[in-house]
């Protein structure tokens, strides 16, 4: 009974940890085009209503291209699908920016 008991745990603990999904940085993460870069530090995107704002990049901020490797704001082009994650607690910190394929 012991080691049934065991593995019955050892199975839910399992199915809990698989069955969560993983959701870590999404609500510091979105999705838009880009719009202009202002130097190397500041861009603006549009989100998928439509609504322009600005970023920031944080100072260990990774930019990557489609290729999935690193790049400048000025290789993106206007109108580029991105994925910006955002520093935790403040929205205006972009610590990745992600230039996403077409669909």
């Amino acid at each position: 009974m012991n080691r049934a008991g065991s593995l019955l745990l050892l199975a839910v603990a399992l199915v809990l940890l698989v069955g969560t999904p993983v959701v870590a940085g999404d609500k510091n993460t979105h999705e838009g085009t880009f719009v202009s870069a202002k130097g190397d530090k500041q861009f603006t995107m549009k989100d998928k209503d439509g609504k322009e704002h600005s970023h920031t990049l944080a100072a260990n901020a990774k930019v990557t291209g489609t290729d999935g490797k690193e790049c400048k704001l000025s290789d993106l082009k206007k109108g580029q699908r991105i994925r910006v994650t955002t520093k935790e607690g403040d929205a205006k910190v972009a610590t990745k920016v992600e230039a996403l394929k077409k669909k």
